[in-house]
């Protein structure tokens, strides 16, 4: 027997700021399905949101059970973003949940040209940065969420506008912004490194809080910025610290003219004519010289344990975080051969887009 909510359940949303009859034809997509994750999603589905996205390239692991309230035991091994549409299409079937278990950058622009906002929940600032340009490219709002402190015990919520607003990259000084972009956008690094990253686990209590903090600002701000003729260029944020001193304060990021993300518009930003098109079949059609890739790929590698070659046909930011040797497992991996983009006279004008790791439902950039 199939189980529709009655309209009472959105009854008292009817004449709030958040109205049921807005955010029911809202789309809206979750980067992150962790602990903030978890929270942000089940504020979208308590407020009636009309299509949620979910979107992370990872599996549950025992850990997350005492962190996010949407796993329990049997969902191990199995991926979060699955996992957790599948659990909520049953609590709130007025929702349309959907998933993607990958990154966010291996998701086609395509699929996310037409959503109202994005929640950003991941905790590492590599992800960010994606999802960032992801926003720039799109003209899309982001409201990203954020953990930290001793114990976990601080959190930040973010509304970045879009296009014309700073964005999370501009929140980092040069140093950080250099660091942040080496493992995702640099062709000269010649072996895979490992990144470290923190051990410290976020408590339920504060991913609870930014989590609906993140999801009750972000849509206010949204909100806002549909009633006004033009955007600011700032970003807006909020800060709460929930140790000795109970604090919170607001505050505001200029649009950085050095960041790398806001550089001028001079593409053209296209689908691929049919699923399996080459760069030389997009180029022809458009009439244009140069397909240009959001990341650098990596289609030719090493094994610096074993000496084994193979075509990852990866992201430079997959390969450097994920990648192992296919023969050893070793994650001591140099690159033989990065492609930032493509011209009718390379050599893989030929292979289509999509055997080359890159997204089927993507908006090419090409000049």
């Amino acid at each position: 027997m199939e189980f529709r909510d009655k309209p009472e359940r959105y009854s008292r949303t009817a004449d709030t700021i958040f109205s049921h009859s807005v955010l029911a034809s809202l789309k809206f997509a979750v980067v992150g399905a962790g602990a903030l994750g978890n929270e942000v999603v089940k504020a979208l589905g308590l407020l009636g949101a009309g299509s949620v996205l979910i979107i992370d390239p990872d599996e549950v692991e025992l850990s997350n059970l005492s962190r996010s309230v949407f796993f329990r035991p049997g969902d191990c091994e199995r991926p979060k973003a699955e996992v957790l549409a599948h659990s909520l299409a049953d609590i709130f079937p007025n929702t349309r949940w959907r998933f993607h278990h990958a990154e966010i950058a291996d998701v086609g622009a395509g699929e996310l040209a037409d959503l109202d906002l994005l929640f950003s929940c991941t905790d590492n600032e590599l992800a960010r940065v994606e999802t960032a340009w992801l926003s720039l490219r799109l003209d899309i709002p982001v409201s990203d969420g954020g953990l930290g402190g001793p114990d976990y015990w601080r959190g930040r919520v973010s509304f970045f506008r879009g296009r014309e607003s700073a964005c999370f990259c501009c929140k980092l000084s040069p140093a950080a912004r250099r660091w942040a972009l080496r493992d995702a956008h640099s062709t000269g690094q010649s072996c895979w490194s490992e990144v470290v990253t923190s051990a410290l686990p976020s408590t339920p209590t504060m991913a609870a809080i930014i989590g609906s903090l993140q999801v009750d600002f972000g849509l206010r701000c949204w909100t806002e910025l549909q009633s006004v003729a033009t955007r600011k260029s700032d970003s807006l944020t909020l800060e709460i610290s929930l140790d000795r001193e109970a604090e919170l304060s607001r505050f505001t990021t200029p649009l950085c003219v050095e960041c790398p993300l806001h550089r001028p518009a001079d593409f053209l930003s296209a689908p691929l004519p049919h699923a399996d098109a080459t760069a030389r079949e997009l180029l022809d059609a458009l009439k244009m010289e140069c397909v240009e890739f959001d990341w650098p790929v990596c289609v030719a590698a090493r094994c610096l344990r074993c000496q084994a070659t193979w075509r990852p046909m990866k992201r430079l930011g997959w390969l450097r975080r994920r990648g192992t040797c296919p023969d050893c497992g070793a994650r001591a991996i140099r690159e033989d051969e990065n492609l930032s983009g493509l011209s009718r006279s390379s050599s893989w004008a030929d292979t289509p887009l999509v055997k080359l790791g890159l997204p089927q439902y993507h908006h090419y950039m090409v000049h």
